[in-house]
Parts: structure tokens; C-alpha cells; sequence
């Protein structure tokens, strides 16, 4: 798997254990880096002061799982002055955009990453765990220790600040999506609940502010005012569901067995859940209401335009992009423009340019053959370099090993019941026959 991501300074494109970041302004102008082991002294084993770079080892505390400096979360600041990363050697380091990239901290932390977010004063930056913990760490003083905010009892796998740093949303493997306060995150202002798989993303519409998007494993995306945690709108991405994305309570219904169905039926909707769509990527517009959300093994990119007015939130499919293989990463540059990362050697990188002709939103393709513009010569430089993406083919996604199954114990036991009621009636029998018999043999 490969990531992609954009912001005003610079774009950056992730794979494995590496990164290349190229900036907007100047195409030539490109940092690489790549995640090395740190040292047992503890230095800046994100510089490269080991030699051991790319060697394996052993994940403290999971000795299976073999640490090769894999980059596991990764984010821009909102200015995109700030850009960070954690890998599964347990090393978050953030760099600053002044004259050229420069390193501003490398620390450890106690788990391995699953996101990283940062507040909009760009003064904290929030990790999140895979253990369902977040922490929240200083980048004005980076030899602050981080502090524990929010713990789940379950695998955390998306961190999200509110755009003015009063809210803090963290989604789960459990359905949940829950809502604390900053700085006192103790205090949880109210959770978002209605998935029934696990919340997969989470996004903040930038001209909707109190308007949270989720994505999840049970094939719906939602929107949620998230301060009163209240469901708005409900998008069901099922073509044989297409009837039930108006509303809620009949998915929810359904998936519950509220109704009376069997332990058996129960099953078959778990078995039917688990093939649903899941999404993979949220990305928002930054200028325009519209969102565009990949799935899991499914080639289809969803773009759809969200309106708010008095009668409540509506949500229109625009259109439905081809990207030929499920993508690996999407995002909105402040161009509006859609990048699409996929894996496909020849062309990794597509780019469509979004214009509203006639109030009506268009598509276009960019051909970078027959522009010289900086995005162009952005799309020309990257899938030019297709080596750089070869460790990321042929990687399983994270969510595919994230539906939870059932396991239909009633109907083997009630069939071991049945077994085991015949076999004491024909034992019974056999019996009767065997005392019958000695009877009469004793009567003659």
C-alpha cells in the first residue's frame, strides 16, 4: 500500500518505509527519506545515524511482528507547515517547511501509530494507537513527554480535530465514534453511533465545520452534527440497499435481528455485512462541498456534493471515476483538484480538475502531456519514478482483517442435542426389546 498526500507547500507520496516529498512551487525541488532502525542510545534513529538500516527486528511486546521502519501514519499540518510520521520502529518525527525540510523532532513512543492529527494552532500534534490510546505531544517543546487523552477498549484506527480545537474525535474497531473535549478530554461531549462494522475514517467538511463524515466497514457513509451527536444524513454505498440511504432505522433494524429473525438468519446477515463495501479514504473538498470516497477492492472513486439548508443535509452523487483498481490513497489539493494513487506501474498518479459550467459540477482528466503547469510537471515527475512504488504492490490492505465474524454455536449445539436425544431413545428401545425378550425366555 502507498499513501498520498497534499497540501500548499509540497506533495508527498509514501511507500513502506519511505517517502518522497516534492514541492508545488519548484518540481525540482524534492526531500527523500527513508525510515531507519534507531540506535540503542537512543539518538535520532530517523536521521540515519544506524547502519542497520532496513534490517528487521522484533517488535517489543509482539515478537512476530518484524519492524522494518514501515511508515504507519502520516499527516501535514492544516498550513502545511508541519509534516509528520510514525513508523513501527515506534518514531514519530516531524519536520518544518522553512527554506528546506528540516527535522524538527524524533521521538519514541509507547505504541505503534494507526493516525496522526494536528490542532489548528499547530502547536499539538495528537497520536493515535493501535492499542486505543491517544496521545497528545508539544511541538513547541519536543522534549515534553507525551500526554494520555483518550483511551478505547479497542483498536483505534482514526484521530480528527474539530476546526476550532474544542473537539477531539476518535473512531474504533468497536462501531464507535466518540466525541471528547479539548484540552479536558475526560469530559465526553457525546458519542456518534449507528455503523454496525468499524469506523474506517473520519473527516471534518472544511465549509460545513460541525458536519463529521465516517466511513465504515458495513458499507455506509454517515454524516453526523457531531456535537449532539446527531445522525444527519446516511449513505448507503450497496446497490441493493440503494432504498435504505435515506433513512437509518431500517439498516440499523435489520443488522440488530430486532426483528425476530433465527440465530441462523442472524448469521447470514453477519456473512452479508462482512462482503459489504468498505471504505478506505475520505477526502474533502477544501473550497466546495464535495466528498470522494474510494472502497476496499473495488475500482469505483464516489464523488458526491453535500448542501445543507433548512430542511436538513442532502447528499447527491456527481459522478462515479473508473480508477481501474481500487486506489491506493486520494486528496484534494487547495485547487480543487482530485489526486488518485493507484496501483498501476505504468500510471500510478491521475488528477482530475473540478469547474462548475452552468451550476453544474464537471470532471476533467489532466493530461500532463499537453500542459506545462507546476501540477503536471508534479503528475510527470512522480509516475516517472515507478520504482519508487515497487515495495507497495501486492500489499494486503489494512481493513480487510477487520470484520468481525460470528460463529453459529446454536445450530451445532441444538444438532449435537438432537444426536444425543436419538441416541438415548434407540439406546431405550433396545433396551425394552432385550427385557421383553428375557421375559418370556423365563415364563417358558
Amino acid at each position: 500500500m502507498a499513501t498520498l498526500l497534499c497540501s500548499k507547500q509540497a506533495v508527498v507520496c509514501i511507500s513502506r518505509n519511505k517517502f518522497t516529498l516534492i514541492s508545488t512551487s519548484n518540481v525540482d525541488k524534492i526531500f527523500e527519506h527513508s525510515r531507519k532502525k534507531p540506535t540503542s542510545s537512543g539518538s535520532d534513529g530517523a536521521e540515519g545515524q544506524s547502519s542497520e538500516q532496513g534490517q528487521p527486528t522484533a517488535n517489543e511486546g509482539d515478537p512476530q511482528h518484524l519492524s522494518n521502519g514501515q511508515i504507519l501514519a502520516s499527516n501535514f499540518s492544516p498550513s502545511g507547515r508541519y509534516f509528520a510520521v510514525c513508523d513501527d520502529y515506534k518514531q514519530l518525527t516531524v519536520w518544518e517547511a522553512k527554506t528546506e525540510w528540516e527535522s524538527s523532532s524524533t521521538r519514541t513512543v509507547s505504541r505503534r501509530c494507526i493516525a496522526l492529527a494536528f490542532n489548528h494552532k499547530e502547536d499539538t500534534i495528537y497520536v493515535g494507537d493501535k492499542s486505543g490510546d491517544v496521545y497528545s505531544y508539544s511541538l513547541n517543546n519536543p522534549t515534553e513527554d507525551g500526554v494520555l487523552l483518550v483511551g478505547h477498549i479497542s483498536m483505534l484506527l482514526d484521530v480528527v480535530v474539530s476546526q476550532d480545537d474544542r473537539f477531539i474525535m476518535t473512531a474504533d474497531r468497536d462501531e464507535k465514534i466518540r466525541v471528547s473535549c479539548l484540552p479536558n478530554s475526560y469530559h465526553i461531549q457525546t458519542f456518534c453511533l449507528g455503523h454496525t462494522q468499524f469506523v474506517s475514517r473520519l473527516a471534518v467538511l472544511p465549509n460545513l465545520p460541525n458536519v463529521l463524515v465516517s466511513g465504515s466497514g458495513d458499507g455506509t457513509v454517515r454524516f453526523w452534527n457531531y456535537i449532539e451527536g446527531h445522525q444527519l444524513h446516511c449513505i448507503s454505498l450497496d446497490s441493493t440497499h440503494q432504498e435504505r440511504s435515506k433513512g437509518d432505522s431500517a439498516v440499523v433494524d435489520s443488522e440488530t435481528g430486532e426483528n425476530g429473525d433465527s440465530a441462523s438468519s442472524s448469521v447470514a446477515k453477519v456473512e452479508e455485512q462482512v462482503d459489504r463495501p468498505t471504505v478506505t479514504c475520505i477526502a474533502c473538498c477544501r473550497t466546495q462541498n464535495i466528498v470522494a470516497i474510494s472502497l476496499l477492492n473495488n475500482p469505483s472513486v464516489l464523488l458526491y456534493q453535500v448542501t445543507q439548508s433548512n430542511s436538513g443535509l442532502e447528499c447527491v452523487q456527481l459522478c462515479t471515476l473508473d480508477s481501474e483498481v481500487s486506489p491506493w490513497s486520494l486528496c484534494f489539493d487547495d485547487s480543487d483538484q482530485l489526486w488518485i494513487l493507484r496501483p498501476v506501474e505504468t500510471q500510478p498518479l491521475v488528477v482530475y480538475s473540478l469547474s462548475e459550467e452552468s451550476g453544474n459540477i464537471k470532471l476533467t482528466k489532466l493530461d500532463p502531456t499537453t500542459s506545462t503547469s507546476n501540477t503536471s510537471k508534479l503528475i510527470t515527475k512522480i509516475n516517472d519514478n515507478t520504482q519508487f512504488f515497487k515495495d507497495a504492490y501486492n500489499q494486503e490492505s489494512f481493513y480487510s482483517t477487520l470484520h468481525k465474524r460470528q460463529i453459529d454455536n446454536m445450530g451445532h449445539y441444538l444438532e449435537r442435542k438432537h444426536q444425543r436425544e436419538e441416541f438415548q431413545k434407540q439406546k431405550k428401545e433396545a433396551g425394552q426389546v432385550k427385557g421383553q425378550g428375557s421375559k418370556k425366555q423365563k415364563t417358558n
